[in-house]
């Protein structure tokens, strides 16, 4: 496949059909739906600091210190446990800060509540509520990247060639319980029963639950957190002891050789096509754990091929196509090393578009 725009281009067709592949999700997917990494961590740091920053303030101070945002996680963190507080309060700093806008949004349709049980688990709320829910997304978030790979999960085309499994860094299980509703949505607007069908995606927040039901695995590899909920409900089945958002937890996922997320990581990508999507390909692990698995893969090849020319790259990282030549023949040898190309596509809008045509799907754009 070369870089071209992946909805127009038949070179793109099929590139993931009859393969293993894996999608690699980051926090871009749920853009305009919960923070970013930049707001999530201003607004902790501004909570904890009793500070007043703006984006453009923070901005201002992340370009004069220069430190990443783990490490400014990292700060709010040492000031928080530096007052006498716990993990556990830091723990639900982040919880608050990481889901409040949309409960708030949520509530003006009377459904925060739901919103946050659903988040949970989406068996335990109610059909009213799960009709509601649907509803809520499909008016507030219709054109979100978010809406369209669950449109991409819940495909009924049985042609198409689907990802043996799904790694998320995100630390909400919001896909894997949209999927869920609206797979029972669908189903109920089809057949008039409103009850649930088979499940093809399990969520997986440690490595223990891995393999324990024969469906797709959505594994968050960085933990994973859920909202607050009422007292009266089942417990918290999350994983926010695991999380890695500071850069302490993330200085010892990397130093751990025989941690869950590196091995996950480091085996999918050796052994199956990788499309990364909502990712900014910055993070230092991810890059470490990609240029491993790719000089394995390429010194294996030299020794069996006796030359060192051929090169192996076969993991996408779907990105709109910059306006700026420039910065498009950057970006396209950026990740060579990594085994890595970008697929452009025109806007976000076409993930859905761009991610089925490289499952074997053409859609009206493909010729267009």
């Amino acid at each position: 496949m070369n870089s071209s725009i992946l909805t127009t281009s038949e070179k793109a067709y099929s590139y993931l059909d009859n393969t293993n592949w894996t999608l690699c999700l980051g926090a871009g997917i749920c853009k305009g739906i919960l923070p970013d990494w930049f707001d999530l961590t201003r607004n902790v740091v501004n909570e904890i600091f009793n500070f007043n920053w703006s984006e453009n303030d923070f901005k201002e101070n992340i370009d004069k210190i220069g430190f990443s945002l783990d490490s400014w996680l990292q700060a709010a963190l040492n000031k928080n446990l530096k007052d006498g507080n716990t993990i556990d309060d830091f723990n639900f700093i982040l919880e608050k800060n990481l889901y409040q806008n949309i409960i708030r949004k949520a509530e003006d349709y009377r459904l925060g509540e739901a919103l946050a049980v659903m988040i949970h688990n989406p068996h335990w709320i109610k059909k009213k509520e799960s009709i509601g829910i649907v509803e809520f997304f499909e008016k507030e978030y219709s054109n979100s990247t978010l809406i369209q790979l669950k449109n991409i999960l819940l495909d009924s085309d049985d042609k198409l060639t689907r990802p043996e499994s799904i790694i998320t860094f995100n630390a909400d299980p919001l896909l894997h319980s949209l999927v869920v509703i609206f797979g029972v949505y669908n189903h109920y607007k089809k057949t008039g029963e409103y009850n649930y069908p088979q499940e093809d995606y399990v969520r997986v927040t440690r490595p223990f639950e891995t393999g324990r039901e024969k469906k797709i695995p959505i594994l968050h590899l960085h933990g994973a957190i859920y909202p607050q909920i009422p007292v009266d409900r089942k417990i918290k089945n999350d994983s926010r002891d695991n999380l890695i958002f500071a850069e302490s937890s993330y200085s010892k996922a990397a130093a751990t050789m025989s941690g869950w997320a590196q091995n996950v990581f480091s085996y999918t990508a050796t052994n199956s096509k990788m499309i990364f999507l909502g990712l900014s390909m910055s993070d230092p692990n991810i890059r470490k754990w990609l240029n491993w698995s790719t000089e394995n893969i390429n010194n294996q090849l030299d020794s069996f091929k006796g030359d060192d020319n051929n090169k192996i790259i076969k993991h996408i990282w779907i990105q709109p196509k910059p306006i700026n030549e420039s910065t498009q023949k950057f970006l396209e040898n950026s990740l060579i090393h990594l085994g890595t190309k970008p697929g452009w596509i025109n806007s976000w809008q076409d993930v859905e578009k761009g991610i089925l045509n490289l499952m074997g799907k053409k859609t009206k754009s493909n010729n267009g």
